[in-house]
Order: C-alpha cells, then sequence, then structure tokens
C-alpha cells in the first residue's frame, strides 16, 4: 500500500502541475484525475491493493520507452532509425499491457465484490487505455505513412 501512497501522491503533484502548464492538456488532465481517484480509493477502502499493484506494473511498463522517445526528440535524434524502433517498442509494450493486460484486470474487478467506485475506476482505466492506444495507433501509423513516403518519393539529380 506504500507504493499506492506514493503513486497518489505523485499523481496529484502531477495533476497540479498540469493544471498550471500552458500546454495542459484536457485528455492528461483526466487520465491523471481517473488514476488518482481510483488508487485513491483503494487506499480509502483499503481493498483490492494486488489488483492496484499490478495495475501500477500494467501502466508504468511503457514508461521507460516513453520517456526514452522524449529524451532522443531533446538529442536531436527526432525521425531517425533509433526514434522509430523506440517508437515501436513503446508502442507494442503499451498496447500488449494495456489493451490485453489492463482488460483482464478489469474483468477481475469487476467480478469480485467490490465497491462500486473501484469498479468505475477500473472501468475509467480501461477507457483512458483505449484513449492512449488509439493515439498511439494513429501515431505509429502517421511515422510509418511518412517514412513511406519520404522513401519513394523521387530524387533531384
Amino acid at each position: 500500500m506504500r507504493a499506492i501512497a506514493v503513486t497518489v501522491a505523485y499523481l496529484i503533484y502531477d495533476f497540479v502541475c498540469c493544471i498550471f502548464d500552458k500546454q495542459g492538456k484536457i485528455d492528461n488532465l483526466l487520465h491523471h484525475l481517473v488514476s488518482g481517484v481510483g488508487l485513491g480509493a483503494g487506499l480509502a477502502y483499503e481493498w483490492c491493493g494486488s489488483e492496484m499493484a499490478a495495475a501500477l506494473w500494467l501502466t508504468e511498463i511503457s514508461s521507460p520507452f516513453l520517456h526514452l522517445r522524449e529524451i532522443l526528440k531533446e538529442l536531436g535524434y527526432k525521425d531517425t532509425d533509433i526514434n522509430l524502433a523506440v517508437d515501436v517498442l513503446f508502442a507494442v509494450i503499451f498496447s500488449c499491457a494495456r489493451m490485453i493486460g489492463i482488460p483482464y484486470l478489469t474483468y477481475v474487478t469487476f467480478s469480485a465484490d467490490n465497491p462500486i467506485l473501484i469498479k468505475a475506476t477500473a472501468l475509467g482505466l480501461q477507457l483512458v487505455s483505449a484513449f492512449w492506444f488509439y493515439k498511439i495507433a494513429r501515431m505509429i501509423i502517421y511515422k510509418f505513412s511518412k517514412r513511406t513516403k519520404v522513401s519513394t518519393a523521387p530524387s533531384n539529380m
């Protein structure tokens, strides 16, 4: 439960930072709100510790690749082969965790005798995951279509 409490504290902090960020987006705010309420409810009820730990593991397993994508962009490696490889790894790991693992975890949460708030936030996490999956799939399609256009463009010799 200590890991859950630290995560809730981080989500609250990051939520406040997103509010004051000039580029803060509603989808990111909603993501932090659903996650924070869900984990906070689990802490308050003192229920679902193993399910919440599994949810943290599944939702954060792709984070190193998410951050590596940003680091590569900052270092000037945008639109390179290494950047594309990291993008694809991120998308695959995210998709497997969020579109296979999280639905199973949502099913387990719904089939158990959990409070309605816990079930609602499990569903919220699934919806947030589906939304991000859609955005990531669009990003990967864009990256590959952009790459195909560049490689098939006629050269000016």
